[in-house]
């Protein structure tokens, strides 16, 4: 049986708004205009959190009790 030749970790982001009892209604315009704005930033940053020698494989984004959650799959080869 062959072994699978790669290890992968994980990044987490998670956003919650700035106003406590505010929830984004992403049918309004300003309240898109927010979310792209913030995956903009998430997004920016994001080669500065990925150590050396890792790559992104996936990612996911989804909002959970007004909660934005980014999720980032990292994978590198193993070491033999």
């Amino acid at each position: 049986m062959s072994t699978h030749p790669y290890e992968y970790k994980v990044l987490t982001e998670y956003i919650t708004p700035d106003e406590k009892g505010r929830y984004p209604h992403f049918n309004h315009i300003e309240d898109q205009e927010g979310f792209t704005k913030t995956l903009e930033e998430i997004f920016n940053h994001l080669p500065d959190s990925i150590p050396e020698g890792w790559e992104v494989n996936s990612h996911n984004i989804t909002v959970s009790r007004n909660t934005l959650i980014v999720t980032i799959l990292l994978r590198r080869p193993k070491d033999n």
